[in-house]
C-alpha cells in the first residue's frame, strides 16, 4: 500500500499505523487526537496513543486519566462523535518506565534474572535512558498494539524531539548499546567470578568510583556489575524485538503525517525533518499545518491598493451600511476601524502563507496531501473542539493536492 496520494480520510480507513511527527508545541496531540475519531467513524477500532501527561485530550474524550493501557471512550461520547455502531475509540498515555519494565519481564529467562534487573538500582536509574528515552517506549508500544487484535488502527502522538529522526532512530541505538562494549564484557569469565571492575574501567575512573562508593554507602561497581550480568541472557530478545519494531514503523501499513506551524522557525524547521524523512524512505503521506490564519470564505487575500483611491470608497460604502443599522454611532470611524483590522488580519495571512508556502510546495511535489487547519477561537478542549479540527482534516476539499 502506497500511503502517497492518499488524503486523511483515506488514511484512517487503510492504515494500520498513522504517526503524528514534528516539533513541540504545534499541536500533534491534538491532532493526534482528532484523527482517531475518524477512523471509528469510518467504522474501525482506533486507539490514540499520547505522550502528554498534560490532560487534556483525557478531557476531551471523557475518559478520565489515561494510563499504560487502552481506556475505552463510553459510547454516548462516540454518538456524538457520528460513529457507527460498529466504530470504537480508545485512547492511552505513554508509561516510559513502565513499557520497559514490561520488555524486561518478557525477555528474562527466569524470575530470578527478572527480579534481579527491575530490583537492580543502577536499572532503576537509566531505564529510560536504555529505553531510547521516550522514543523508543513509544515505538515498543506501538508495536505491542499494533498486535492486539481488539485495535486495527494506531495513531501516535510522537514525542517532541531536537533531532529529526529519534523515534525512528531508538531501535537501532538500542541495538548498538546491547553491542557495544559495556554490553558485551559480561560475556567474559572474569565477570561471573566477580573481577570485573580492573578490566571494565581504567583505573583512573575505578579510583573515582571507589572514593563515591566510601562517600556515599552505595556499592557502584557490585550494581553495575549485577546489572550487565543480569542482561547477559535477554540481549538477544531484545535485538529481534528492536528490529521487528522498527520494520512494523517503516512498512507499508505505517503512515507518517509531519505537523508544523505557519511560524517561520516551526516551518522551517518542519522542511528541515521533511527531507530527512524523505532520505531515509519513511513513508510521509502529507503535511498538516496547524493555527494557521486563513481568509475568511476560503478566497484569495486581498491586497492594499491605497493609491486607487479604493479605500475611500470601500470606507464610504461601509460607513453608510453602518449607519443606516445604526445611526447613533460614529460610522466613519467604526467603518476606518474595522477596515483597519481587515488590513491586519490580511497581513497576518499574507505572512503565514509566506511562511508555509516552501514546505507546502515540498510536499505537493512528493505526492503528498497538503491541510492547513485554521486558528480557532479558543483551546480544543472537548469533542466540539476536536470536532472543528477533523473537519478541516477530512471534510475540507480545497486544500487537497
Amino acid at each position: 500500500m502506497s500511503v502517497l496520494g492518499k488524503p486523511p480520510a483515506e488514511l484512517v480507513r487503510s492504515c494500520r499505523i498513522l504517526v503524528c511527527v514534528g516539533t513541540g508545541g504545534v499541536g500533534k496531540t491534538t491532532l493526534a487526537g482528532s484523527f482517531a475519531p475518524g477512523g471509528a467513524r469510518a467504522g474501525r477500532r482506533p486507539a490514540v496513543l499520547t505522550i502528554d501527561p498534560a490532560r487534556r485530550l483525557a478531557d476531551a474524550l471523557g475518559v478520565g486519566a489515561l494510563g499504560n493501557q487502552p481506556t475505552e471512550v463510553p459510547r454516548e461520547r462516540l454518538d456524538a462523535l457520528g460513529v457507527p455502531p460498529e466504530g470504537r475509540l480508545f485512547a492511552l498515555m505513554l508509561d516510559m518506565k513502565r513499557t520497559f519494565d514490561e520488555l524486561v519481564t518478557r525477555f528474562a529467562d527466569t524470575e530470578e534474572s527478572r527480579r534481579r534487573i527491575l530490583d537492580n538500582r543502577i536499572y532503576q536509574h537509566v531505564s529510560d535512558a536504555l529505553a531510547g528515552s521516550a522514543e523508543y517506549s513509544a515505538m515498543e508500544k506501538v508495536y505491542e498494539l499494533s498486535e492486539s487484535e481488539d485495535l486495527d488502527l494506531i495513531v501516535v502522538d510522537t514525542p517532541p524531539s531536537q533531532h529529526a529522526l529519534d523515534f525512528l532512530d531508538a531501535p537501532r541505538r538500542l541495538v548498538e548499546f546491547l553491542d557495544s562494549r559495556l554490553m558485551q564484557r559480561p560475556l567474559h569469565p572474569a565477570f561471573a567470578a566477580g573481577r570485573f571492575g580492573v578490566r571494565l574501567f581504567q583505573k583512573g575512573t575505578e579510583r573515582v568510583l571507589r572514593v563515591i562508593e566510601r562517600v556515599s554507602g552505595v556499592a557502584f561497581l557490585e550494581d553495575i556489575s549485577e546489572f550487565l550480568l543480569a542482561f547477559e541472557g535477554m540481549s538477544a530478545g531484545f535485538r529481534e524485538r528492536a528490529h521487528r519494531v522498527q520494520e512494523r514503523l517503516t512498512g507499508p501499513d505505517a503512515a507518517f503525517v509531519l505537523a508544523a506551524s505557519p511560524a517561520a522557525e516551526s516551518a522551517r524547521h518542519a522542511l528541515g525533518l521533511f527531507e530527512r524523512l524523505d532520505a531515509a524512505g519513511v513513508p510521509l503521506a502529507g503535511v498538516i499545518v496547524n493555527r494557521v490564519h486563513l481568509w475568511p470564505g476560503g478566497g484569495p487575500t486581498p491586497s492594499r491598493v491605497p493609491e486607487s483611491g479604493r479605500d475611500e470608497e470601500a470606507r464610504a460604502a461601509l460607513a453608510a451600511a453602518l449607519a443606516g443599522d445604526d445611526p447613533a454611532i460614529d460610522a466613519p470611524a467604526a467603518a476606518a476601524a474595522a477596515l483597519a483590522a481587515a488590513d491586519g488580519y490580511a497581513a497576518w495571512v499574507r505572512a503565514d502563507a509566506d511562511a508555509i508556502g516552501t514546505l507546502a510546495a515540498r510536499a505537493e511535489r512528493a505526492g503528498g496531501f497538503v491541510r492547513r487547519i485554521p486558528e480557532l477561537a479558543g483551546d480544543v478542549h472537548d469533542l466540539e473542539g476536536l470536532g472543528h479540527i477533523a473537519a478541516w482534516l477530512f471534510d475540507r476539499r480545497t486544500e487537497d493536492t
